[in-house]
């Protein structure tokens, strides 16, 4: 099994800045997933001196961010292909469903919204942990996931540790 905590619009300075429920994560997780908008390289060298990330550079990000981290990633986890991607273009995030199908990805995840989605879509599950320092029109949030033999279990966290929603998604294949 693979845990990975997912982060999106931290918008920091220090990594001291995270919430605590994250700090604590970060030690139970096997890498962490950062859907762009760390803002300052900063924040983004000490999350990456913490733990093994992934990641990509937002629009607010210092240009070394920018400089350094794609647009898009994918990795893959327990037999779980995933994309990484920071702005949607479309507000029914239709986009992301043909970028995910371009990528051959199971799992798509995005940020900028500031507000959490999950969401399948013709197969393709799309995943925004909404932002646990600026959120808009939702609560704090970020995702804990477990991956297992194509099985995603994603669980949408407040900042204050408790869960606010929970799925799991059996894939094909």
């Amino acid at each position: 099994m693979t845990r990975i905590l997912v982060l999106s619009d931290t918008h920091l300075s220090k990594l001291d800045e995270l919430p605590s429920s994250i700090k604590e994560s970060l030690d139970d997780v096997d890498f962490v997933v950062h859907a762009g908008d760390f803002d300052t390289y900063s924040f983004y060298k000490e999350l990456k001196n913490a733990v093994e990330l992934k990641g990509v550079a937002g629009n607010s990000d210092d240009l070394p961010i920018r400089r350094e981290l794609p647009e898009i990633t994918t990795f893959e986890a327990d037999f779980v292909r995933f994309g990484v991607t920071h702005r949607p273009l479309f507000d029914d995030l239709s986009d992301l469903v043909y970028r995910a199908m371009e990528l051959e990805v199971d799992v798509m995840i995005f940020g900028h919204i500031h507000r959490p989605v999950l969401r399948k879509i013709g197969g393709i599950i799309l995943i925004c942990p909404g932002s646990p320092t600026y959120p808009r029109f939702s609560p704090a949030s970020y995702i804990e996931m477990n991956v297992k033999n194509r099985i995603v279990d994603v669980d949408l966290r407040g900042v204050d540790g408790e869960s606010i929603f929970y799925d799991r998604f059996e894939l094909e294949g």
